[in-house]
């Protein structure tokens, strides 16, 4: 349960490198903080019932002030085809998740599907789903590790496209781990990801890419589960479709990337942890070697809970981003984030998200070839968030949101405001 609650505290921090869109505006009911859950100290966890399989039903809307993510500067008539920029979205579906313990083995499988209805622009309606099955295997008391496999189907982020054009992303990713206790202190461990993006416009198939990724890595261990150690990832990456940057000049994105990294899990107290990763990358193409980088790349993220009903949760990083939606073979982004959380109950908990995000689109050989000058991108939201449980199976989220983005580029600035009411019932 524990190692549970820190995953879920961590994706707070891991989920605001994103910047908010339309397809991932229903984030912040992934992002709840339930204290059901054992998340804080005041309130312990619920006891299992028992069950390995669990079914939910779900439905919510939200209304965004502009969900093509128009800069000022658009005439909305034109672009979109109407005078308002604003729409509201309807959403429903269900899902199911299995947590299967066999013998010392555990198998998780779970599926989600949900249909999206946009009130005036219905050319972007879309269904979209999920589908994962996982393996958490044991052999021995030294050797553990996973091996599982993932799809998502989804709509692309609009903040880019800033169009009616309805770009469905599926996303296929295999993954495999393996780890080794030389002794009660020392770890070995190694990793294999694969992931493959597709889109279904075809004006966006140079976006289509499939990569591959090997990580290699030892840790020291505390009997308090705390640990320090380094790592070391090669990953290499392939995009079939070449990107055109002139009339008659196209790019091959493809790339290696080596990153080492030194990784740690503290408790610093009882009251708060630690985790980080800092280390160099490197970054080299086939073509265009202008936009290679190399550099120091990290995270750094600090939990603390200042009070039995209150955490804060604070990040930083700079990080090389791969994007499957932005037309770029890699964006780097710095920023920080702070995640304050509050449960006044055991039913209900009041969060909010401050981010900060700036990205600079070095992977973009088309400023090298053409000589414009680099796209920059600075982002700030805020997200206001609060859930409400009135019965154990019951989960009622509401939030509000805003934000805006300052770019170099003509049209690619934006701001908007969204509110969203959801609501769950798992049995």
């Amino acid at each position: 349960m524990k190692q549970q609650v820190r995953q879920m505290i961590l994706f707070v921090g891991i989920a605001a490198c994103c910047s908010p869109s339309v397809s991932s505006a229903f984030q912040a009911v992934d992002e709840m903080l339930w204290p059901e859950r054992g998340i804080f100290p005041a309130y312990p966890a619920e006891e299992a019932d028992g069950r390995t399989v669990r079914f939910s039903v779900f439905s919510g809307l939200l209304h965004d002030s502009n969900p093509f993510r128009l800069s000022d500067s658009t005439n909305p008539a034109t672009t979109i085809g109407s005078s308002s920029k604003s729409d509201t979205i309807f959403r429903y579906g269900a899902g199911v998740d299995a947590d299967l313990p066999i013998s010392r083995q555990k198998v998780q499988l779970n599926a989600r599907v949900e249909r999206r209805d946009f009130d005036r622009f219905d050319v972007l309606d879309h269904t979209a789903y999920r589908l994962g099955a996982g393996w958490k295997w044991v052999a021995a008391p030294e050797w553990s590790g996973d091996l599982g496999y993932q799809r998502d189907h989804r709509l692309s982020s609009l903040a880019d496209i800033q169009a009616p054009i309805r770009d469905m992303i599926t996303s296929d990713y295999v993954y495999g781990s393996a780890g080794y206790r030389l002794d009660a202190r020392w770890r070995v461990r190694g990793a294999l990801d694969f992931w493959h993006h597709n889109h279904s416009e075809p004006t966006r198939a140079t976006l289509d890419n499939r990569t591959g990724s090997g990580t290699i890595g030892f840790d020291y261990m505390t009997p308090a589960e705390n640990s320090v150690g380094g790592q070391f990832k090669y990953t290499r990456g392939n995009f079939p479709n070449q990107q055109p940057v002139g009339p008659v000049v196209t790019v091959d994105n493809q790339f290696k990337e080596y990153e080492t990294s030194l990784v740690a899990h503290w408790v610093v107290t009882g009251k708060s942890t630690f985790d980080a990763r800092v280390g160099y990358t490197s970054r080299e193409h086939e073509q265009v070697p202008q936009r290679d980088f190399g550099g120091w790349t990290g995270r750094l993220a600090y939990d603390w809970f200042v009070a039995a009903k209150t955490l804060l949760n604070f990040a930083v990083w700079r990080e090389v981003h791969s994007y499957e939606d932005v037309q770029a073979s890699y964006v780097v982004s710095r920023g920080a984030s702070f995640g304050p959380a509050w449960a006044p109950t055991d039913k209900i908990v009041l969060q909010a998200r401050l981010l900060y995000d700036k990205r600079n689109y070095q992977g973009d050989p088309g400023f090298v070839v053409t000589g414009a000058p680099e796209r920059e991108d600075t982002f700030k939201g805020i997200r206001l968030s609060a859930g409400w449980t009135p019965r154990r199976f019951i989960e009622l989220v509401g939030s509000v949101e805003r934000g805006d983005r300052d770019s170099n580029v003509v049209g690619k600035d934006y701001d908007y405001t969204s509110w969203m009411a959801n609501a769950r019932i798992r049995f």
